[in-house]
């Protein structure tokens, strides 16, 4: 077939004609892909923001070193050394009057008491630890301690001015008093830490009114580390005292007058 240059006239306009239709539609055509091609960016690019987004809220967010805290009991508290059935045979007994029985003084009494465990009220029995108060005197460990921790609970069931205390760091002759630091539970003030004989520490702490009333049991967390004693009454940190001397010796609990009861008596090692 010859091309349209060599035909007449008419076919050469007809075919002319028929050129511009052709270009329009590749024009469209382009175009059309062009704007899917624009539409397929635009998608992406949407897209793409929620995933950076995204990716920055990822990072990992630096922590700051935790605090060096003072040591507290906690969930793995010792077990209460009342518990044990020879509890007694691990201390020893101290009274001002001669010829005093230990267990004149001391005894292990149980008490029931209300609970709350898995959201109900239940009863259980406590092994509670009674001292008279007379005469003075004190029962002390036989193990001497150093670096250690140890807690334990109070009350007077009796008497609105008790006395007793702790001793702590003891050494020397049995009397009254042996060289040792004495923590005060002497109501209504509690928690006066002080030496006894020649023994040193500084500074003092005065008793403060953070003691519950007679009836009701408080609580008392002792840590010795070295030449530092630190204490806790009652969940507040109570103060420090340093430059203690002895830095290691017996623990003993005051017989000083008032009916007194402790439970709850835990000790552990410190490293």
């Amino acid at each position: 077939m010859k091309s349209h240059f060599g035909l007449p006239q008419p076919v050469r306009r007809i075919a002319s004609q028929r050129q511009p239709a052709g270009r329009l539609r590749a024009e469209v055509f382009f175009a059309s892909l062009l704007g899917v091609l624009l539409s397929g960016l635009m998608v992406a690019a949407q897209e793409e923001q929620p995933v950076k987004a995204a990716t920055a809220k990822e990072e990992p967010v630096k922590e700051e070193p935790a605090k060096e805290q003072p040591a507290k009991p906690d969930n793995d508290q010792p077990p209460n050394l009342l518990d044990s059935p020879k509890f007694f045979e691990a201390w020893e007994h101290y009274s001002a009057e001669e010829g005093t029985k230990l267990e004149d003084v001391w005894r292990i009494v149980q008490e029931k008491v209300t609970v709350e465990k898995d959201g109900q009220t239940v009863e259980k029995i406590d092994n509670v630890l009674l001292c008279t108060g007379k005469p003075f005197g004190y029962l002390r460990s036989k193990e001497i301690y150093e670096n250690c921790q140890f807690g334990l609970e109070w009350r007077f069931p009796k008497d609105e001015n008790g006395n007793s205390g702790i001793l702590v760091y003891g050494v020397g002759k049995d009397e009254i008093w042996p060289k040792s630091i004495q923590i005060q539970f002497h109501r209504p003030k509690v928690g006066s830490v002080f030496p006894m004989k020649d023994a040193t520490c500084d500074p003092q702490l005065p008793g403060k009114m953070l003691e519950k009333p007679a009836s009701e049991w408080n609580t008392c967390v002792v840590t010795c580390r070295g030449d530092t004693i630190s204490l806790e009454i009652n969940g507040q940190d109570f103060g420090v005292v340093k430059g203690c001397m002895p830095t290691k010796g017996f623990i003993a609990l005051q017989s000083e007058g008032a009916e007194v009861r402790f439970r709850n008596f835990w000790k552990r090692p410190l490293n």
